[in-house]
């Protein structure tokens, strides 16, 4: 029995040491995932912006980790933003829509700013007084059920064919209540005139089964095959291609619109080189695989770009503009949508 002992001893010593060694391998390599998890701050910059709270968390935490600079957003609705540029603040740049930034390009409060990566921009996706750029857009598209283009040998690819045709079913969102629907609406007059528009538009509304209340609805309908077609935006319906949906994207022939995300520096900022270095980056490729990774899918403005090349539908047509909407006389053509179209019999 005694001779068991000291073999009892080495075996306890031999599983001592093991454990020991497992403890000091787990703190080392907890210390070293707490370290790369920990991303020093050099500098602050504040950010105004209209973009929903979980893409500028994304967006923030990219930018620390790579340039070890804080994006400090405060979120505001556009209504909220416009009027807090007409007092005190401390925003070192604004990020929302470009129209949005428009309104406030002419208040005087951005500052004039210029690189090579802003320098190849279309013009049309910035100021023309280069107070502020477009750093990516989300156009509009025509989002079919995969089935019903199989199954179909005709399938409508411009405005007019939509309108034209008799046995389809559109799902599309309310332009009451989102401004990518709204312009839609705008846009078709600004390039065809408000006649041909609202008679394009009237026969579009004789095949819609539903206006829903959100963006995704209508893609969603499709996905389900509650609709043959959605007129939508791109984000939402490449968002539930990646999820398995069947779609697929179609481009109006005849044109389409887009909503453009915007940057401005805010003259008043004391962190114009910093502000100015962040907006190059919004330009190039790492924030849009990073934003792509987390399903939101944009087309950058910067045609040269890798994110850019390779994305399938950089080849848009846009619906021309031959006039220009002032606020008021989109208020009436709205007014005029709601009661002769969308609320008819």
């Amino acid at each position: 029995m005694r001779r068991y002992i000291p073999l009892l001893l080495v075996g306890l010593c031999v599983l001592f040491v093991i454990l020991a060694m497992l403890l000091y391998t787990t703190q080392i390599v907890g210390q070293k995932n707490q370290d790369e998890k920990f991303v020093p701050v050099t500098k602050t910059l504040t950010a105004y912006t209209t973009m929903p709270a979980d893409m500028a968390m994304i967006i923030a935490e990219q930018y620390q980790k790579e340039d070890s600079v804080k994006i400090n957003f405060v979120m505001m609705n556009s209504d909220e933003l416009e009027q807090k540029m007409n007092s005190e603040n401390d925003a070192d740049l604004i990020i929302a829509d470009s129209k949005l930034l428009e309104k406030i390009a002419q208040k005087g409060v951005l500052a004039g700013n210029i690189s090579e990566q802003e320098d190849i921009v279309a013009d049309k996706f910035k100021s023309p007084t280069n107070q502020w750029i477009g750093i990516w857009y989300d156009p509009i598209v025509f989002c079919y059920n995969l089935d019903y283009v199989k199954n179909n040998w005709y399938i409508p690819t411009s405005w007019e064919e939509l309108a034209q045709s008799q046995q389809i079913k559109i799902a599309m969102t309310d332009c009451t209540v989102a401004s990518a629907s709204s312009n839609v609406l705008y846009s078709l007059i600004e390039n065809k005139g408000d006649v041909h528009a609202f008679e394009l538009l009237k026969n579009i509304h004789q095949k819609v089964t539903r206006y829903a209340k959100y963006l995704s609805t209508p893609v969603r309908m499709v996905g389900m095959a509650e609709a043959d077609v959605a007129i939508a935006v791109q984000s939402e319906t490449l968002r539930y291609i990646h999820d398995g949906y069947p779609l697929t994207v179609i481009y109006p022939e005849d044109g389409t619109t887009y909503q453009l995300t915007a940057v401005g520096i805010v003259s008043t900022s004391k962190q114009q080189n910093e502000a100015n270095d962040f907006v190059k980056w919004l330009l190039g490729d790492n924030v849009q695989m990073e934003l792509q990774s987390h399903q939101y899918y944009y087309v950058p403005t910067n045609y040269s770009s890798l994110t850019y090349k390779e994305f399938a539908g950089k080849n848009i047509s846009f619906l021309e503009k031959y006039t220009e909407l002032d606020s008021i006389n989109k208020k009436i053509f709205l007014d005029k949508w709601v009661k002769e179209i969308r609320l008819a019999n």
